[in-house]
């Protein structure tokens, strides 16, 4: 998978406990309809618990551990189980990962214009926001869809891959600076 690609899906963690409503995808929209409900991104420390579903493999992969939003750097994840490893988007090999990043936290969405189609929906305290890439974006070729849900925060979010396979990321334990 090429940095473009990477650099979509990490949008994701950025920007469902029933993730993907039925209704979400039915209901498409300008990003200037809905962007001041979404959160703003500030500096914030969380968990994480990742579960990957890989086609043709009925267990998912579990992962967690820590997650740092540092609002004028970048992404941090820590995953402490199964394996210690920690990666961070913010140096220069990101760099292109990391603007988009900090772009979606100011809420500069110009950038995911050309590529993605938004959908949204809120319910009371919840909100959903959805992307699918455009039929001539790139994106069309690995991802269906990426689904965020939260309140104050992004709490879960799921990513749909063409080959089958989805990433869901349920984020908890929120502090923020």
């Amino acid at each position: 998978m090429n940095k473009y690609i990477l650099t979509i899906i990490l949008i994701a963690f950025l920007c469902f406990p029933q993730i993907v409503k039925a209704d979400l995808f039915k209901n498409p929209v300008n990003i200037e309809d809905f962007i001041d409900l979404l959160p703003e991104m500030k500096t914030v420390s969380c968990k994480f618990e990742q579960k990957k579903y890989l086609n043709n493999i009925e267990k998912p992969i579990i992962s967690s551990g820590n997650f740092k939003f540092i609002e004028k750097e970048g992404v941090y994840f820590e995953t402490l189980k199964p394996i210690k490893t920690t990666v961070s988007y913010t140096n220069k090999d990101y760099k292109q990962i990391n603007d988009i990043i900090l772009a979606i936290s100011k809420k500069k969405y110009s950038k995911l214009n050309k590529d993605f189609n938004y959908y949204f929906v809120k319910k009371e305290a919840t909100w959903q926001f959805g992307l699918k890439p455009k039929e001539d974006s790139p994106a069309n070729n690995y991802i269906n869809f990426i689904a965020i849900e939260g309140t104050t925060n992004i709490e879960i979010m799921k990513l749909q891959f063409k080959n089958g396979s989805s990433t869901t990321i349920c984020f908890s334990e929120f502090q923020t600076k």
